[in-house]
C-alpha cells in the first residue's frame, strides 16, 4: 500500500510539474507565436488589398474575373495566330526573294559568259 501511494503522488507531482511548465513560453515559442501572428496579419492584408483592387476595378464578383481570363486567353490566341501568319508571309517572301537572286545571278553568269566569248574571239 505504501508503494501504491508514493507511486500516486509521485505521478501526480509529476503531472502537476508539466501542466505547470506548459504555461511558461520560453522565448522559442514565443517567437513562433509572433511568427504566426505576423504571417495572419500579413494573409488579411493581401486579402483585403486583393478585395479593394478588385472593387476599385469593378470585378467583384467570380463571374467577371473568370470571363476577363477568357477574354486574355483569346487574345494571346489571337496574337499567336497574328505571329504564325505574319511568319507564313515572311516566310514565302524570303523565299519568292531567294528566288529571284538566282534568276538575277544566273542571268549575270550567262552575261558574263557572253561577254567573255566576245572577248576571246
Amino acid at each position: 500500500m505504501k508503494k501504491s501511494l508514493l507511486n500516486v503522488l509521485l505521478f501526480t507531482s509529476v503531472t502537476a510539474f508539466g501542466l505547470a511548465a506548459c504555461d511558461n513560453q520560453g522565448p522559442a515559442e514565443q517567437a513562433g507565436e509572433n511568427v504566426d501572428e505576423v504571417i495572419e496579419n500579413v494573409q488579411e492584408q493581401g486579402e483585403q488589398m486583393t478585395d479593394d483592387a478588385a472593387e476599385a476595378l469593378g470585378v467583384e464578383q467570380q463571374g467577371t474575373m473568370e470571363a476577363l481570363g477568357e477574354k486574355l486567353d483569346d487574345a494571346a490566341s489571337s496574337a499567336a495566330d497574328a505571329t504564325d501568319d505574319a511568319m507564313d508571309a515572311a516566310s514565302e517572301q524570303a523565299a519568292e526573294m531567294e528566288q529571284a537572286m538566282d534568276e538575277a545571278a544566273a542571268e549575270a553568269e550567262q552575261k558574263l559568259n557572253e561577254l567573255m566569248e566576245e572577248s576571246n574571239q
